[in-house]
């Protein structure tokens, strides 16, 4: 039997076959914008991406958006992040009050994925750098997350993070929808 269902892809970079029949189930479909949720549910706040990633995806339902749970996931990330055209990521983010939201962009985005909020938190800085190295990284990133109160073993967010997820579900539904303006009227 011969494998014509992964034919080779020319001037492909990517580090898994590009047919979806292949995928894993953690890879979404190719969509011009992808949420990427990260963090441990078992470690108090530092699961609030998780939490902000199942309200947002109830919020804006649209096919045009791939919402992956990252967990504590490492580079089995990295072809996610290198099919995104637009990542929107959501991660418990390093600061000086519980409970502050806080968004970011642009060149900003690597100097807060530089800082480490715990030894569970994902390498998202070495995930870009891969991505980059591969010349597959996404157009436009942006972050949204919330400074957590304790990253220590529990299995709730802290009263100030939860008393903020509605503030960055509207900042991160913000981020969605100047997107989704940028591409125009949905195809469903």
């Amino acid at each position: 039997m011969t494998s014509s269902a992964n034919p080779p892809v020319a001037n492909s970079t990517r580090i898994r076959p590009a047919s979806a029949d292949v995928r894993p189930p953690f890879e979404p479909a190719k969509t011009p914008i992808t949420v990427l949720g990260v963090g441990n549910l078992i470690m108090s706040d530092d699961g609030v991406g998780l939490a902000l990633l199942g309200r947002l995806q109830a919020e804006r339902d649209d096919v045009r958006i791939s919402y992956v749970d990252g967990a504590t996931g490492g580079m089995e990330l990295l072809p996610v992040v290198q099919d995104a055209e637009r990542l929107l990521i959501l991660d418990a983010v390093a600061g000086t009050e519980a409970g502050t939201v806080v968004t970011i962009s642009g060149d900003q985005v690597p100097r807060l994925l530089a800082t480490k909020l715990s030894p569970h938190q994902v390498g998202l800085l070495d995930l870009f750098a891969a991505s980059r190295l591969l010349g597959t990284e996404p157009r436009e990133v942006e972050v949204v997350g919330i400074v957590p109160q304790g990253v220590d073993l529990g299995l709730e967010l802290s009263a100030p993070v939860s008393a903020a997820v509605d503030e960055a579900v509207a900042a991160a539904c913000g981020v969605l929808d100047r997107w989704l303006g940028d591409l125009g009227v949905s195809e469903d």
